[in-house]
């Protein structure tokens, strides 16, 4: 407030007056509460809890058409995994929303895996990413964080092994290129 907006304070009823600061004080502070309403960073954590994301890149249109097939069988066969493909715009994106566990499983090219869990380029500004086997169809690799749960792994794998018609999936034993296999697979190997 300047002195002449005081100045007229001065003459209103008191009433009137804390009326007046009240509304000045509020169209101040309304534009700071617009910004923090509109801020989507809650929205996107919550829906990374309550969707399977299948990360591929737009790059890698094999490796996106893979993802597409095995999301499919997940959606439809596995429905309260709520699977869905999301595209990163290229491999470092991708490797950079695997070690910042903003998406949980990728999938990625044999090649691609190991330069990815070992930091070779085009990784080298992540380091290595901690990358467990779930499923392998020769040259593509369902992979996923450490941490994903046993369970969800178990679920995914399983899933995909029970309905694998025409994906020619397998899961590797020892896992591939350094990178173990992951507890949920493991399990749905002692099972069978």
């Amino acid at each position: 407030m300047n002195s002449s907006s005081l100045s007229t304070c001065r003459h209103l009823p008191t009433n009137i007056a804390r009326l007046l600061g009240t509304v000045l004080l509020l169209t101040m502070l309304l534009p700071i509460t617009t910004l923090n309403a509109h801020t989507p960073y809650a929205q996107w954590d919550a829906y990374r809890v309550r969707h399977l994301q299948v990360l591929t890149t737009r790059s890698d249109l094999v490796g996106d058409a893979i993802a597409d097939k095995w999301v499919a069988v997940l959606a439809e066969h596995l429905p309260k995994s709520k699977a869905v493909v999301s595209r990163a715009r290229n491999l470092v994106r991708m490797a950079s929303l695997l070690k910042t566990d903003q998406a949980k499983v990728a999938v990625l090219s044999h090649r691609d895996a190991k330069a990815m869990f070992e930091g070779t380029e085009p990784f080298e500004e992540y380091g290595p990413v901690e990358l467990q086997v779930l499923v392998d169809d020769g040259s593509y690799i369902l992979a996923s964080r450490a941490d994903l749960p046993e369970t969800h792994g178990y679920l995914v794998v399983s899933t995909l092994l029970e309905k694998k018609a025409g994906l020619n999936l397998s899961v590797p034993v020892e896992g591939a290129y350094g990178m173990d296999l992951h507890p949920g697979a493991r399990a749905v190997l002692n099972d069978h």
